[in-house]
């Protein structure tokens, strides 16, 4: 037997014939992107509803280049000191975690994928402060500026134009003073590939720092950027975030 029907048949004996069909196409589609994309990544909730759980949380984990930009990002996020933080697309709380062995602060993180929120609820079980919910990140469910900070790690490049824009709007509408962003300019069968850091300051907006990740699988076409919004920076951090 071939290794694509022996995961089928696992998938199907895990999650049913949907998440089945789903991993097939997933699988089988490499050569067409443009067909991969029409059908497997048309929705992005449907695909991320369909891809999470316990199989994508244990490819994740299974990469050490993976923990390796997720500690760098929490490094780098960490150095602004936020009195709280918003991850808008959370995923199954990878960021959140690496984020809690650093901070002391409120960590919020949201989701439209009820399958990613199951598996983060089990992996950020018994982290204090740190609470998870189903939400899209094109209207969030916050007042405006309810959290010092706003992060996204590889999520607006995966929303078709519109909802993009949307997702940014919101991140501005209830951050108060940062907004950081990993996020890839290539574009793929799932990826749109957006400059974030070109959008903000098309706004008008600072960028404190912007530049690839070292430790980012496509380095060339990686990008963490955090824009600072209309606050005044304390000295003591423009000293530290040098």
């Amino acid at each position: 037997m071939s290794i694509l029907p022996v995961r089928a048949w696992r998938a199907l004996s895990a999650r049913g014939p949907r998440y089945a069909w789903h991993k097939v196409l997933r699988r089988s589609l490499g050569r067409w992107p443009s067909w991969k994309r029409r059908l497997v990544y048309a929705d992005p909730r449907h695909y991320w509803t369909m891809r999470g759980g316990h199989d994508y949380f244990r490819e994740q984990e299974g990469q050490a280049a993976r923990t390796d930009r997720i500690e760098w990002l929490a490094d780098r996020i960490a150095a602004y000191r936020p009195a709280s933080i918003l991850e808008v697309g959370c995923g199954y709380g990878k960021l959140l975690r690496a984020l809690r062995a650093r901070l002391d602060c409120h960590l919020v993180g949201v989701d439209f994928s009820a399958t990613q929120l199951t598996q983060a609820r089990s992996f950020l079980g018994g982290l204090a402060r740190v609470d998870v919910a189903l939400a899209s990140g094109t209207r969030l469910p916050f007042i405006d500026g309810a959290f010092d900070m706003v992060v996204t790690s590889a999520v607006i490049l995966h929303n078709p134009p519109p909802q993009a824009e949307q997702i940014r709007r919101e991140i501005l509408r209830v951050a108060r003073r940062f907004a950081a962003h990993n996020e890839e300019t290539s574009v793929s069968y799932n990826r749109y590939g957006y400059d974030t850091a070109a959008w903000y300051r098309g706004e008008g907006l600072d960028l404190v720092e912007c530049g690839p990740i070292p430790a980012d699988l496509e380095p060339e076409s990686s990008q963490f950027c955090v824009a600072r919004l209309p606050y005044d920076l304390p000295d003591e951090l423009s000293t530290r975030l040098g």
